[in-house]
């Protein structure tokens, strides 16, 4: 069973992780049901599900299920013979074991860039997400109209990141007053950690973006989505923070974000 040091562990770390437990054993088996660890996404673990080759075996299943972004349980072989539909642990045990691995995300974080009509609508759908959110601006009597508890003037784009840990659970949003600052946050959101990072911008003023940082040295790499959010229709702030929300749930659950819908006259 989880135990409140390891639920101590994963609030702190602010990391996707993933919490084994052993659900069933049968025969000669390391631990019995209710021993648990816990699997962080940088590799480092918490607690132990009985050591050696089984645990190794864990933690690898338990990367693969951070990867997939979900939840399932796995039958380990410790017989020390090949069994169907079980992952052999080369272990002479005699027995065999089930662990659940139970995928943890941690809330996601915004950071805005632009206090404009699109970056007020996203930190009020933010609230309503139950995600935590900061805002920055270059306007000081943005930030002071803003009412946001984490807003915070910046003199310069350009330097917003300098001292910003930004983690894997943030996202990124550039809704700046001007294709100057876009720019300048775009490189310096490059530099962080975050999972998602979305440029607002035209079909023609993306890529010229993207041509002057490329210019410049800088990789546009596969965290980057611009223009942003999902093709939703709509041009209101409100209908543009919908779809740049409904991009980052997408990207952050690893979906194809299509419908759900039965077809009509299907079972």
């Amino acid at each position: 069973m989880i135990d409140i040091d390891k639920m101590e562990a994963i609030s702190e770390a602010g990391l996707p992780a993933v919490i084994a437990t052993v659900i069933k054993s049968a025969g000669s088996v390391p631990r019995g049901p209710g021993a648990s660890m816990v699997i962080f996404s940088d590799g480092t673990t918490r607690g132990t599900v009985g050591g050696g080759a089984l645990e190794k075996m864990v933690e690898e299943e338990a990367a693969l299920a951070i990867q997939k972004g979900a939840s399932r349980s796995v039958l380990f072989n410790l017989s020390g013979s090949k069994m169907k539909n079980r992952v052999d642990t080369g272990m002479i045990c005699g027995g065999e074991t089930e662990v659940f691995l139970d995928i943890y995300k941690p809330p996601v974080k915004l950071f805005i860039c632009g206090a404009g009509h699109i970056g007020k609508v996203l930190v009020k759908m933010a609230t309503v997400m139950k995600w935590d959110c900061e805002l920055i601006d270059s306007r000081k009597e943005y930030i002071k109209k803003s009412g946001v508890k984490k807003a915070l003037f910046v003199p310069s784009y350009k330097k917003a990141f300098d001292k910003k840990k930004i983690g894997s659970d943030t996202a990124v949003i550039i809704v700046t007053h001007g294709h100057a600052g876009d720019a300048d946050c775009l490189e310096g959101a490059l530099k962080t950690k975050a999972f998602y990072i979305g440029m607002i911008g035209s079909r023609v003023k993306v890529p010229a973006t993207f041509a002057k940082l490329r210019k410049a040295g800088t990789n546009i790499d596969s965290r980057v989505y611009a223009p942003v959010g999902m093709d939703l229709g709509g041009e209101s702030p409100e209908e543009i923070a919908l779809c740049i929300t409904a991009e980052i749930m997408k990207v952050r659950n690893n979906t194809l974000g299509g419908h759900l819908r039965i077809p009509s006259g299907r079972k």
